[in-house]
């Protein structure tokens, strides 16, 4: 069954984009093919729920240009940031058997381009085995490792080494140096205080790491945030170099 266009979300055919969404460009061109008559180019807007927690899933994502913030819902009402997905793979990973749904939303964080999938048509092909089986499940080991170090960096890293990681993380989604963001969404994010990251952004802005203006971030000096970030960042990147290879 084809799904319901979201009155939000524009689309048209997919055509073939070399390193648009890095996890697709790993799989065989056989396997590619027979996904690609079920991939549609769509855009994202910023806050836009493209899945809630605990609902069954009718369509996944894999973002291009996009970046989707992975949400988790606590009592006292924060909703701290679990998950950050972009190029590098995909919204969701519950298309595994016994499994259609995922415990925390997926929020866009940057708007942009993303290619729609059908669940059910991925989760059959994915039930096949093979190629897409088997990078499928290392990916959403991926996703698991970095929750639990995202877990634990929030609870024990100073806020200035958690915004540089966070701010790493973003501009490896992305491409270019500059991108939206609000002091209210980061603090949210990595579930502090407003007035906590404004201390630290005008840190990281005065050594020259980032500019800041307008709700616009700019990474200056990779290198300089790399040094200021915790070891969760370089953790992190050595998983996904070591399941995906990029």
């Amino acid at each position: 069954m084809t799904p319901r266009r979201s009155p939000e979300t524009s689309h048209r055919p997919a055509l073939p984009r070399p390193g648009g969404n890095q996890l697709l460009a790993l799989l065989p061109s056989a396997v590619h093919e027979r996904l690609s008559p079920h991939l549609k180019t769509v855009t994202l807007k910023p806050k836009q729920a493209i899945f809630r927690a605990h609902t069954p899933l009718s369509v996944v994502y894999f973002p291009e240009t996009s970046v989707i913030s992975l949400l988790t819902h606590l009592e006292g009402g924060q909703t701290p940031e679990v998950g950050l997905v972009g190029r590098d793979g995909m919204a969701s990973v519950s298309v595994f058997p016994g499994v259609n749904t995922m415990p925390c939303d997926g929020v866009v964080l940057l708007a942009g381009s993303a290619l729609r999938m059908n669940a059910a048509v991925l989760r059959h092909e994915v039930h096949q085995g093979g190629p897409l089986h088997d990078l499928l499940g290392r990916y959403a080991h991926l996703t698991l490792a970095r929750s639990m170090q995202m877990a634990a960096c929030n609870s024990v890293h100073p806020v200035k080494e958690r915004c540089a990681r966070w701010l790493l993380m973003t501009h490896d989604l992305i491409d270019g140096a500059e991108f939206q963001l609000t002091q209210d969404v980061l603090a949210m994010m990595i579930g502090v205080r407003r007035p906590s990251v404004t201390v630290v952004a005008r840190a990281l802005q005065g050594a020259g790491l980032i500019g800041y203006r307008r709700g616009r971030v700019t990474i200056l000096d990779r290198p300089g945030l790399e040094a200021a970030s915790c070891e969760c960042y370089q953790l992190m990147r050595d998983e996904r170099q070591r399941l995906l290879g990029y």
